[in-house]
């Protein structure tokens, strides 16, 4: 509830620097990390967001032992005053960008190994012979190391799923896909057109680490079914999991661009049991302007993206 709502003062009576400290520390949803990007101290967030609270007589935050959470009330100034803050610290960015001076040549991107392999990979080539002073950053990393890093600005843009978005990243899909099975050519369910899950039951699977959200979209469906799962063997990446199916170890239930161009050593066949659809596409901080050459990247990979 606001405290003191017959007010009348100019909002920006307060300093530009408590609403900076505010952003920053409702976006990093810590003061130490919001002083880290300012070059300030931790006091001198506090003492600015307290003056804010003050100023607009409403709670903010709710602090908490481990960092700090948004009231309601904050999540509505976030809001409000995310397009201010971001138009000026990034004045002198738009300037050159808007003159042509001082270009950035340098792009930072992260994404798991295989969406590297098939959405980015295939466009990178070309897009350094058409920019040769461009400097490419490219880290490489499970999901949730993906949202982190576009979080914390250590990177333009990311390439993941977009299950598990955090709040404060937004998604735009450039890759709907689905689940298929993969299994060695010469294995009994090779040669069948319709496989269900009674079908994948009787047998060894290989299946992603605990912490992927596929495996447990797969866990829920074979429970939701009355079947149990024989997991034989946990992989930590689709393209380990799918060399050792190629190896007979077992068979495995995989997106399907994961398998693209391994037609002639797997069977690769649908499933009758329809799982939800899978999304992959670009990871962005909500309101980061990104730099021309980021921007251009992103609607290549999105125009080179393989048709489902």
């Amino acid at each position: 509830m606001v405290k003191n709502a017959s007010r009348t003062a100019p909002f920006f009576e307060g300093d530009l620097q408590q609403l900076r400290c505010f952003y920053y520390a409702a976006t990093y949803r810590s003061f130490t990390r919001a002083a880290e990007r300012l070059s300030t101290g931790q006091p001198t967030v506090s003492t600015r967001i307290k003056q804010l609270e003050r100023l607009l007589g409403v709670s903010l935050f709710q602090r908490q032992r481990r960092g700090v959470t948004l009231s309601d009330e904050g999540r509505a100034l976030l809001d409000l005053v995310s397009p201010v803050v971001e138009g000026v610290d990034g004045l002198t960015a738009e300037l050159r960008e808007r003159t042509g001076a001082g270009l950035r040549q340098e792009v930072r991107l992260a994404a798991g190994q295989e969406l590297l392999l098939h959405l980015a990979g295939p466009v990178l080539r070309s897009y350094r012979r058409q920019h040769p002073g461009l400097r490419l950053i490219v880290y490489s990393h499970v999901r949730a190391d993906v949202f982190a890093m576009v979080a914390n600005d250590e990177v333009d843009f990311g390439i993941a799923g977009r299950a598990g978005l955090p709040a404060g990243l937004e998604f735009d899909e450039v890759l709907a896909d689905e689940l298929v099975l993969i299994a060695p050519r010469q294995h009994d369910l090779a040669q069948r057109d319709a496989i269900d899950l009674r079908d994948v039951a009787r047998y060894a699977v290989l299946m992603p680490d605990a912490a992927s959200s596929t495996r447990h979209t797969i866990e829920q469906a074979f429970s939701d079914h009355g079947l149990e799962l024989q997991v034989a063997m946990e992989l930590e990446r689709w393209h380990v999991i799918k060399e050792f199916v190629a190896l007979d170890f077992g068979i495995a239930i995989v997106p399907r661009f994961s398998v693209a161009g391994d037609e002639r050593r797997l069977a690769i066949r649908p499933l009758s049991y329809r799982f939800p659809a899978l999304s992959y596409g670009v990871v962005r901080r909500k309101g980061r302007r990104l730099p021309p050459l980021a921007r251009a990247l992103i609607e290549a990979i999105r125009e080179r993206a393989p048709a489902r």
